[in-house]
């Protein structure tokens, strides 16, 4: 009874792939949550105005580590089941060329970040006022040009990678597999992440400027006096980045905008 009983539970997982999605996708989100949050909080600290030092230090590198586990769980979840679902549902032909393959992958992954990003933004604009040491975290205190200027910024960074990430990833496992003469579901687990984690690390690091125009946002005052702030309609938001983009411009220089890139990059390889 007990070998039918998991015969049956075995071949529902299999017919339920979404479920499957879904429930790695969350513990996937859970786990990397917990052990990289020290790098999370040290790349906020880094890009926020007040600088590493300014904004804590080592001091409370844990700090808003519940919000972030709390909305990384639905958040990766989401993500997950919304790339599988794609993938599979617009290209079921696993034998099919490369290029399609890449393709299908891209469309995938951007649609599974632009969902994500539904639970990620306001989560995200919590956590890093939580990780600065800011009071008055809640989204709903905010400006709503304000956490629309944060939306953009995140699904920008988030679409700017995943273009990058998610088709280097596979084609750098389409490239391997057929240099070792096997199939691309027989490549070994080891070398798979390897080829996720260079992907990873590289799309960090290009797309570090839209993050830290992101986390500057996120960190920015709820009541935006600014001219930008104040701008009505539509274009506020993007007044709000444009504003944010002149200010690092005009203090750093260009090379400014990949501040913290580096621990960006540690932290999504």
């Amino acid at each position: 009874q007990e070998n039918m009983l998991f015969t049956s539970w075995r071949q529902w997982w299999r017919t339920h792939p979404q479920v499957v999605s879904l429930s790695a996708g969350a513990f996937a989100g859970m786990s990397a949550e917990a052990m990289l949050f020290p790098l999370d909080s040290a790349k906020t600290r880094v890009q926020s105005r007040r600088g590493f030092w300014g904004s804590g230090g080592f001091r409370g590198i844990y700090r808003g580590f519940g919000t972030a586990l709390g909305g990384s769980v639905p958040a990766s979840a989401i993500f997950f089941t919304t790339y599988e679902t794609v993938r599979i549902g617009v290209d079921r032909d696993a034998s099919a060329a490369a290029p399609r393959y890449v393709a299908t992958v891209w469309l995938a992954s951007v649609l599974g970040e632009l969902s994500a990003a539904c639970i990620r933004v306001p989560v995200d604009m919590m956590k890093q006022r939580l990780q600065t040491g800011q009071k008055g975290g809640s989204p709903l205190r905010v400006q709503p040009s304000l956490l629309a200027a944060s939306f953009q910024a995140t699904a920008m960074r988030d679409v700017a990678q995943s273009s990058f990430q998610f088709p280097v990833y596979e084609c750098l496992r389409l490239g391997t597999a057929t240099w070792m003469s096997l199939d691309l579901n027989q490549l070994p687990t080891t070398t798979s992440a390897l080829c996720g984690s260079v992907s990873g690390m590289i799309s960090a690091v290009v797309t570090t400027p839209f993050d830290l125009v992101k986390t500057r946002l996120n960190l920015k005052a709820s009541k935006v006096t600014t001219a930008a702030g104040r701008t009505a309609g539509r274009c506020a938001s993007w007044a709000l980045m444009a504003s944010e983009a002149r200010e690092i411009y005009s203090t750093q220089g260009a090379c400014g905008f990949f501040r913290g890139a580096g621990l960006r990059g540690m932290w999504m390889g």
